[in-house]
């Protein structure tokens, strides 16, 4: 009867996602020559079979075991650093002592978590986010692997949710008890939160107000979970890994020109800008990082700026990273992990920030990072100055684009004036 009821259930959201019936559906599939042009129809066919499978999931036998608690981490580095410090509280704690912890977390920081998290979780899952996006074989096999855990209490660590990725992992468990954060994302589509399966949490927690910065969030929210006393808010990675096999400078800044979401970058010009002023005015050596996955962007950078630089994009694992960082007089970057994973080993961090999501990861606390320094648009900067009402998590991701490197140049050399740098 239950898989009967989700059946009809899914029958209905195709009619909601499609109406006018399949006819219509064929005549524009015609019309569109066997493609589909239409973003919006091509999001809500996507949304549905993901729909489809969730369903198809829900029905795969399993059941509850005592004493079994899965913990969903699935976003980025950054907010991974913003929240690991906690982990280890969930063990220790007298309301989870002597269960068996799964933790289902992003592959991209899966290096960090072992070289220094291992000890927090009995198992790992870790997520291929590309895959689970694209490949449905994939998506199924990861999401019948949540559900064979046998969970009976799951919790989402996740502040920014949605159906597509964490929330349907919640869903698909066996758990009684599905806990995570209030949140209202005005950037999922009306049709997705209109079809998105109801009752997915048994219980949702206040965790604050959206500008709350991330780290302070997640310790007030793992608190609650715990029922104990207030969590500490630091992000401190302490660095291990000697690195002298990268010959690096006596004196050196990092640059980091890469970003994950291709729109929220800054011109190699502007970095190569600030680059030579550094060099030009406190003799220091650039030094640049990135992943892989950043090579374009760091041989872009490397093309502007036309002289000598030492060159570690893709070179380094995370936790080498952090060595690098550490021994930095400063990181100039775009908002991405780097900036955190600077902050985490105490490293001086010029980032550049669009403004979206203001508070949530940036500005830092000073009691977190007392040497962090976004640089935002100049429209952001008024928006700040007067207090005026904005919707900071709608602001175009390529706004960054608009801060001029010589804006940078005048945070940087404050602060150099300051610690008295160079010269």
């Amino acid at each position: 009867m239950g898989q009967i009821k989700a059946f009809l259930r899914f029958h209905l959201y195709i009619c909601l996602i499609f109406p006018g019936g399949p006819d219509q559906h064929n005549a524009r599939r015609e019309q569109n020559k066997h493609s589909i042009k239409d973003p919006e129809l091509k999001e809500k066919i996507k949304f549905s079979l993901y729909l489809l499978l969730y369903y198809i999931v829900r029905c795969v036998p399993a059941k509850a075991r005592q004493r079994h608690l899965i913990i969903v981490k699935t976003d980025e580095i950054g907010d991974y650093v913003l929240v690991r410090n906690l982990l280890r509280y969930f063990k220790s704690s007298a309301k989870y002592s002597g269960y068996r912890i799964i933790f289902v977390g992003n592959g991209i920081f899966r290096p960090l978590f072992d070289r220094y998290d291992a000890a927090v979780a009995d198992e790992t899952i870790w997520l291929d986010k590309k895959k689970f996006m694209q490949n449905i074989l994939y998506r199924f096999r990861f999401l019948c692997r949540i559900r064979k855990t046998g969970a009976s209490i799951a919790l989402n660590l996740v502040y920014s949710r949605n159906f597509r990725t964490d929330d349907v992992m919640m869903a698909v468990t066996t758990a009684s008890d599905r806990i995570g954060m209030i949140s209202e994302s005005r950037l999922i589509p009306p049709f997705e939160r209109r079809l998105t399966p109801g009752h997915v949490y048994t219980r949702m927690e206040d965790s604050g107000p959206e500008t709350l910065f991330d780290a302070i969030r997640n310790a007030g929210f793992i608190s609650q979970l715990l029922d104990g006393a207030p969590l500490p808010w630091t992000t401190h990675i302490p660095e291990v890994d000697d690195i002298p096999s990268f010959s690096l400078p006596d004196a050196y800044f990092v640059i980091f020109p890469g970003s994950g979401i291709k729109i929220k970058k800054w011109p190699p010009s502007h970095f190569a800008a600030v680059a030579k002023h550094l060099v030009q005015h406190y003799r220091l050596n650039p030094v640049v990082c990135g992943s892989p996955a950043d090579a374009g962007e760091c041989a872009a950078f490397l093309r502007e700026y036309g002289d000598k630089a030492v060159d570690l994009s893709g070179k380094t694992s995370l936790s080498q990273m952090l060595s690098v960082l550490k021994r930095a007089v400063c990181l100039i970057s775009v908002d991405t992990g780097a900036v955190h994973l600077a902050a985490a080993v105490g490293c001086p961090v010029f980032a550049l920030y669009n403004g979206a999501h203001y508070g949530r990861f940036a500005p830092y606390p000073k009691e977190i990072a007392p040497d962090f320094y976004p640089v935002y648009p100049d429209r952001i900067d008024e928006i700040i100055r007067t207090g005026s009402t904005t919707d900071f998590e709608t602001i175009p991701l390529d706004l960054l684009k608009t801060i001029a490197p010589e804006k940078m140049i005048r945070n940087i050399d404050a602060f150099f004036r300051q610690k008295k740098v160079g010269g």
